[in-house]
């Protein structure tokens, strides 16, 4: 019987670091000319990159097709919870402003084209970070919800709830009840699953009706690649600060885990496009890598 469990521990650590993908090569990007790089968000497509600085004061864009970075906004916090629309003709953010000694803030589009600047929400205090989906974004003021009248599959979180739109109606959950709350929810490419982070737990996927299927770990920043899999950040801290961090991809059912970075790399905060087969993150010396890799 001893000898049946140890077999299995070997098997069931043998499969969590199996080879998911193949590493084809990394490089930097922007080195020599932008200083500052932290937060990169990719389109869809993985021909445009946003990024801001440190304290996500302002927001570029990169253009891999031009090889040229525009400004979009020089506003605080711009860069902190910035997204491109789901035709990618758009971002998504938001500016914060001091007025009478408070932190108002307001939900914003940039239109690539036009590079026109439109506010999409009045002020508020509490402004939720905008979430693209098809036909316009989601956000809320003040616990007042702004989105698209046809919306019929969306996420969005709001403290530790988790909201859902199916078929044209949104419901609340708590599939993490003990959390101190959610983050960085997405619809994964095919709108069948949920993705999410609850604070204290990690990584939460869930079906459209808020029962979870898989638990990744206790991992930060996760984002999509294609359907079947995720890219995240794997941080250790000490309580002050980050004392390592790597990015890592895994199986959507958390059976399989590989890192793709060290964890003295001092890696973060990535971002993906599944279309172009490529990651981008930063260090934490605000250099931004791309890292294109091929599925096994």
């Amino acid at each position: 019987m001893r000898k049946y469990l140890l077999t299995l521990v070997a098997v069931a650590c043998l499969t969590s670091h199996a080879q998911i993908a193949q590493v084809n090569s990394t490089e930097p990007l922007l080195r020599g000319v932008e200083n500052e790089m932290f937060y990169p968000v990719l389109n869809q497509d993985g021909t445009k990159l946003l990024f801001t600085s440190a304290n996500c004061q302002g927001l570029k864009m990169y253009d891999f097709n031009n090889d040229v970075t525009i400004k979009i906004s020089e506003a605080e916090r711009a860069g902190l919870d910035a997204s491109f629309s789901a035709d990618g003709k758009e971002v998504y953010y938001i500016t914060q402003v001091q007025k009478e000694g408070k932190n108002m803030r307001q939900a914003k589009k940039f239109d690539l084209a036009s590079k026109q600047e439109v506010a999409i929400s009045s002020e508020g205090r509490l402004v939720a970070r905008p979430v693209a989906v098809k036909g316009g974004v989601i956000t809320s003021v003040d616990g007042r919800v702004i989105s698209p009248v046809s919306l019929k599959t969306a996420v969005r979180v709001q403290g530790t709830k988790l909201f859902i739109t199916k078929n044209g109606v949104e419901k609340s959950y708590t599939p993490i009840e003990k959390s101190a709350g959610y983050l960085w929810a997405s619809l994964s490419p095919d709108e069948t699953k949920v993705m999410f982070f609850a604070a204290g737990r990690g990584i939460v996927i869930t079906d459209l009706n808020g029962t979870i299927v898989a638990e990744l770990g206790n991992y930060e920043s996760p984002v999509w690649f294609g359907n079947n899999h995720v890219v995240a950040m794997n941080a250790k801290h000490n309580g002050y600060q980050n004392i390592s961090s790597q990015i890592l991809i895994m199986n959507v059912d958390g059976t399989q885990i590989q890192e793709l970075t060290k964890p003295e790399s001092m890696t973060m905060n990535p971002t993906a496009s599944f279309d172009a087969g490529k990651i981008v993150y930063n260090t934490i010396d605000g250099r931004l890598y791309q890292m294109n890799i091929s599925l096994k």
